[in-house]
């Protein structure tokens, strides 16, 4: 009974917190949909090609501070891990951890996308969707920079060192795979940023709201370095990856498909027409 008024409530609250005309054309789920998981993949990967002296600016910022947070990686983990508690743990057995692994993010999407249809609330339908296909594309695409990368995690070595890169090696093909480390990035802070990034744009009309998934996201990368699996050089990859995945696919989803005169009674302009993946 207690489950069913929770989720009365929620759907109450979802109802006025993301209510929205119903003018925005609705996501299919078809061909189209399914292919654009090929091509949205596609269009990450060779992403840099297209980056414009602004974006290299930005990498470059990125890999300057990733590079200083590195150095101090031993210094961070030694100071948490003094100061962990048995409080900071359970709140990263029971809310962080468990945001960061899809089992309360997804299952927020799936409201999400349940109150879209329910409501006949196109934009929350669509926002999940498209939330489905980020956390999936984005948990496919991350793998690739841990299995090349493949750092020790803190809890490998007796002495915990983030200067330990295994590299590429032909032992992940064996049966059983073998020094499999996959440190960097943070799968779990990439993916929750990659969510919380396509729900801070969608929403934005909403201040509030892409604070609050932010601060989250942010609570879930913590709570790796709590739980001593992640050195904060990877919780700042998964951060930068997520968030970067999460806008490519979200701009991805609102391309302008055409552009055509409108003439009306008493004026005229522009009708702009998006393909919604």
């Amino acid at each position: 009974m207690k489950k069913i008024i929770l989720f009365c409530i929620l759907v109450f609250i979802s109802t006025s917190l993301f209510s929205q005309s119903d003018s925005i054309p609705i996501t299919k789920i078809n061909k189209q949909y399914f292919k654009s998981y090929i091509t949205d993949t596609k269009d990450i990967v060779i992403s840099p090609i297209k980056w414009k002296p602004k974006q290299w600016i930005g990498f470059a910022g990125f890999t300057g501070l990733s590079y200083v947070m590195y150095t101090q990686d031993l210094k961070i983990r030694d100071f948490v891990q003094e100061n962990r508690t048995e409080t900071t743990d359970k709140l990263s057995k029971n809310i962080s951890e468990p945001i960061g692994s899809g089992l309360y993010t997804m299952s927020g999407i799936a409201l999400l996308g349940l109150h879209g249809l329910a409501f006949d609330n196109n934009r929350n339908f669509n926002t999940a969707m498209l939330g489905v296909k980020t956390y999936l594309v984005t948990a496919l695409i991350v793998s690739v920079p841990k299995l090349l990368i493949n750092r020790h995690r803190p809890y490998h070595d007796e002495i915990p060192n983030p200067s330990i890169f295994e590299g590429p090696s032909i032992s992940f093909f064996e049966n059983p795979p073998k020094n499999i480390f996959l440190s960097y990035p943070s799968n779990h802070t990439t993916s929750v940023f990659a969510i919380a990034t396509i729900i801070a744009s969608e929403y934005n009309d909403k201040v509030f709201i892409p604070i609050t998934v932010y601060i989250i996201a942010s609570l879930s990368g913590l709570s790796r370095i709590n739980d001593d699996i992640h050195w904060a050089s990877d919780v700042l990859g998964g951060a930068a990856f997520g968030f970067t995945m999460g806008k490519l696919l979200y701009n991805n989803s609102k391309k302008v498909k055409n552009i055509s005169v409108y003439t009306g009674p008493n004026s005229t302009g522009l009708v702009l027409n998006y393909t919604i993946k």
